[in-house]
């Protein structure tokens, strides 16, 4: 200790020795240095003190960290300011104490660590990993401290140990408290009572920075708002804050407070309502309580209150604790209770699987479908019951590899070879008909190959994509084949049917309209001689009353031919209706027009009769505005016709007859048009006919038509069974007037046909009304369109009709040819005679004529193949027809070709005018009528 040692003052004379302690800050602390009694302990007044403990002494008031100086053999402490709180409440008595004295508790411990340095003469650290309430700023707060021991003197002898401390408080609290989270995130299992008591003994573990501990979860549901206590720590049972179950909505224990940490966690003050907690850690009651919402994004599931350490003060690093420890047990309960929900769906969806699995297995064991699994060497790997039934073969007849081509037949087996190699090959799928070698009895007892229909696709490897097995679908077609041969069959049947029907309605047609025609020219021509004859006669009045007896007598076969012509008319149209042969062609028509131009038919026949006729249109036509619509004016013509032949017929006996016509319109109710007592006949409603192309879409319109006579009328029996097919108002009525009992039938499926109805009204003695309306639509305004086919006679530039026409009869039969001829040549008419078409094309090549009347049905050459050679030369200017065309007589208009036929179908008319024709006269018709027809046609 020389080197450490200062001497003593050389002055003999006992001057008196320096006092070191006062150039020491003055402060409370060195005034307890200083009035410290250091002889108790034997180190004397500090005056005397040799120069190393005064040197010791001045460092460790001078050290800015807490520090201390244990001096001598005993230890004696000698410590700064900043050392005071550390010294656990026995400063200011430790100023000037031993060791063994100040802190006995740690003496023994402390005295070892002074033994080892003595021994080794180094220096010793220590670190306490127990807390120390520490006092400051007026309140104790936990603290931890690390320090080192350094012996002062030679080694191994050493005076003394300066004791040096620094704290560690901020490491050892983050050391201490992420140690607590990284133990919760370890948790053990994902079950949520697991996580909450792994929760619960985590928090436990760390009863200083968390002294209180109560968690609440929600029931399971998302929806719920049951809060349930899990568990708690720090409150005596019975508490008033344990609240086990509650409503968020509730006011008891600290469920208010939760509601208000719904989003983020809040922080409360320590109130009365914390009374009696048993605060575990430090036992003192923490001034903050947080309270931290357990939540994910878009979930909350609970809530967790924890008390916060009561010996720490609550800043940044406290709040941060919080949040991290929010956010560990948010991450934990939310993961958890994810998984619960991921096992519970697979919980149920493996239930749901096998459920499904049992079902599938019930369907494909029940299906009537045959399923079967083929390995790529022709095994049966698996197969059900309905596939062996329709392979018609046994489970023990499959063992061997590809027996179930056994089950084909024979002729089918290349085909069955051929799919198998093509699905072995890597097709996606095939879908075929086989034969089979069992059996199929149809419901008509007969016998043949059962035939299923196969759906194969491949079963390939996930990885490789090889071909590892086929399966198979297999059903029975088999009465489905038989059903599309049977069908097939009577299709055909149905069309040779068709056909013969078409067949007959032509040769009756053809066969009965050829007579009348030649009878109806024969009387005309009858009727015009005998009025020639009686214009020029001379002789007795005898004579002249056998030539009017004559002309009465022609004039009642006319009527007759009339008649008949009628009865055939209907006949046919029945037949039609019958056959489905009848179609509803739809033209663009202006009613009124319509109506007076069918009227004007009957204008002989209402003259000679002197009925008044009038047609009157209903306000309703201009109204909804009617100008042109589509209907099938044929159709309606033939009701009209049939309505006012029988008006005209039940007119005979009425003093003043009279026939009154209204046509009208409605765009909804048609029947509103009617009078309220009308009876309509029975029948069943139509599919709509003005849904195809050829209507339009311009608005439906129904048109309404009212037939009203002066005539005897009809009772309300007649009325019952008026419109029955063959029934007549009375059944002597066909002998006073005539009729077949048909018109009024026909015109019954006539207006249904044309998505209408026909109705009548009557008294007996006072007249009767017929009504009937029929589905249009209006036509849409189109533009007009260039004409690119050969120009047909038009009334543009008419040029007077010829003193005499020169026509072109071509007729094979001889005597409608010879009756014809000479009608037309009775009345100015050049004529000449073609037997056939051909002979036609070939005049044609030598004569200009006016217009050409073509017979349909003639032998070499008929009438529509005669009708487009016409056409395509006139086209092509061959010959004279084109030169005739170009710039002969008919300067650019073709040369007109009216069909005269006997046969009546809408196919056959209409095949006629697209061969060409400008016009079809059916058989029977007057000459008179004829010639109106070429005055329209030919140039004028």
């Amino acid at each position: 200790m020389a080197g450490l040692s200062i001497g003593a003052p050389t002055s003999a004379q006992g001057a008196e020795k320096h006092d070191w302690t006062h150039n020491l800050a003055q402060t409370d602390h060195t005034r307890l240095f200083r009035e410290t009694d250091w002889t108790r302990n034997g180190l004397g007044p500090p005056r005397e003190w040799d120069s190393t403990l005064q040197l010791f002494a001045n460092l460790v008031h001078a050290d800015s960290r807490a520090a201390c100086l244990w001096w001598g053999p005993d230890y004696v402490a000698i410590y700064n300011e900043a050392f005071a709180p550390l010294c656990h409440g026995v400063h200011p008595a430790l100023m000037g104490s031993t060791y063994a004295q100040g802190f006995p508790e740690l003496w023994p411990h402390i005295r070892l660590l002074f033994e080892e340095s003595t021994r080794t003469g180094l220096g010793q650290n220590v670190t306490s990993d127990a807390p120390l309430l520490v006092e400051r700023n007026g309140w104790r707060e936990e603290a931890f401290f690390s320090g080192s021991f350094l012996p002062i003197g030679p080694p191994h002898h050493p005076l003394g140990f300066y004791n040096s401390v620094y704290e560690v408080t901020d490491q050892k609290l983050a050391d201490r408290r992420t140690s607590m989270l990284n133990k919760l995130a370890a948790v053990p299992d994902q079950k949520s009572d697991v996580v909450v008591d792994h929760l619960l003994t985590t928090l436990a573990t760390n009863p200083y920075d968390v002294p209180l501990v109560m968690l609440y979860k929600f029931d399971a549901t998302a929806e719920s708002t049951t809060l349930r206590l899990q568990g708690q720590s720090g409150l005596p049972e019975g508490h008033k804050l344990l609240v086990d179950v509650a409503n968020i909505d509730s006011d008891e224990g600290l469920i208010p407070e939760l509601r208000r940490a719904e989003s983020a966690p809040i922080f409360i003050d320590h109130d009365d309502r914390f009374e009696a907690v048993s605060w575990r850690g430090w036992g003192a009651p923490s001034r903050k309580i947080a309270i931290l919402p357990i939540r994910s994004p878009n979930r909350i599931f609970g809530y967790l209150v924890v008390g916060l350490n009561p010996y720490r003060p609550f800043d940044d690093i406290c709040r941060q604790f919080v949040h991290d420890l929010n956010r560990m047990v948010s991450t934990i309960v939310s993961s958890a209770i994810t998984f619960e929900l991921a096992e519970t769906r697979r919980e149920q969806l493996e239930s749901d699987l096998a459920v499904s699995n049992l079902k599938l297995r019930h369907l494909v064991e029940h299906a009537s479908v045959g399923m079967c699994h083929v390995s790529v060497e022709g095994e049966m790997l698996w197969a059900n019951d309905q596939y062996f039934h329709l392979a018609g073969r046994t489970v023990e007849e499959h063992t061997a590899n590809f027996s179930f081509y056994d089950a084909y037949l024979d002729e089918d087996l290349p085909k069955v070879r051929g799919v198998w190699n093509e699905l072995l090959a890597g097709v996606e799928h095939t879908n075929t008909e086989f034969r089979m070698k069992r059996t199929y009895t149809s419901p008509t007892g007969e016998e043949t190959p059962a035939s299923i229909q196969v759906l194969a696709f491949p079963y390939r490897d996930p990885e490789s994509g090889q071909v590892k097995s086929v399966m198979a679908c297999t059903t029975d077609i088999s009465r489905l084949k038989w059903a599309q041969t049977f069908h097939a069959r009577s299709a055909a049947q149905a069309r040779e049917a068709k056909e013969q029907q078409e067949a007959f309605i032509d040769v009756v047609s053809h066969e009965m309209r050829n007579p009348l025609s030649a009878i109806v020219h024969c009387a005309d021509a009858i009727i015009a001689m005998a009025d020639d004859e009686s214009k020029y006669a001379e002789g007795s009045a005898q004579r002249l009353e056998t030539l009017a007896e004559i002309v009465q007598n022609a004039k009642v076969v006319l009527q007759c031919s009339t008649h008949q012509r009628r009865i055939l008319d209907d006949v046919l149209t029945l037949s039609k209706l019958k056959s489905m042969l009848l179609s509803i062609k739809p033209v663009a028509v202006e009613p009124l027009r319509m109506v007076s131009s069918i009227v004007g038919m009957f204008e002989a026949e209402i003259s000679s009769n002197s009925i008044r006729c009038n047609v009157t249109p209903d306000p309703s036509l201009s109204d909804l505005a009617i100008d042109h619509v589509f209907l099938d004016t044929s159709r309606v013509t033939q009701i009209f016709i049939n309505l006012l032949t029988n008006a005209i017929k039940f007119l005979k006996l009425s003093k003043e007859p009279s026939i009154a016509i209204t046509l009208g319109a409605s765009t909804s109710d048609p029947r509103s048009f009617f009078p309220k007592n009308m009876f309509w006949a029975d029948g069943e409603p139509s599919s709509d006919v003005t849904n195809s192309s050829e209507w339009g879409s311009g608005e439906q319109v129904y048109l309404t038509f009212i037939v009203e006579d002066s005539g005897i009328g009809l009772s309300n029996d007649a009325i019952a069974k008026i419109f029955k097919r063959f029934s007549q108002a009375h059944v002597k009525t066909h002998v006073t007037y005539g009729g077949s009992g048909l018109g009024l039938y026909i015109s019954k499926e006539l207006a249904e046909k044309q998505g209408g109805e026909i109705g009548v009204t009557s008294v007996s003695g006072k007249g009767t009304k017929f009504g009937f309306y029929v589905k249009s639509r209006r036509r849409e305004v189109q533009s007009a369109e260039t004409e690119t086919t050969i120009p047909i006679n038009s009334d543009k530039d008419l040029k007077p009709v010829p003193q005499q026409m020169h026509l072109l009869l071509v007729e094979d039969n001889l005597i409608n040819q010879k009756v014809l001829s000479k009608q037309l040549r009775r009345v100015g008419c050049i004529v000449d005679v073609a037997n056939n078409g051909l002979e036609a094309l070939n005049m044609l090549e030598e004569n200009t004529f006016d217009a050409v009347l073509m017979d349909s049905e003639m032998p070499i050459l008929d009438g529509l193949a005669a009708t487009r050679l016409i056409r395509q030369k006139e086209l092509e200017g061959d010959g004279l027809l084109g030169t005739a065309m170009a710039q002969g007589p008919r300067a650019g208009t073709r040369l007109p070709v009216i069909a005269v036929t006997a046969n009546v179908r809408d196919e056959q008319i209409e095949a006629a005018m697209d061969a060409g024709a400008d016009d079809v006269v059916q058989k029977p018709f007057k000459v008179d009528e004829l010639i109106d027809r070429l005055h329209t046609l030919i140039v004028r």
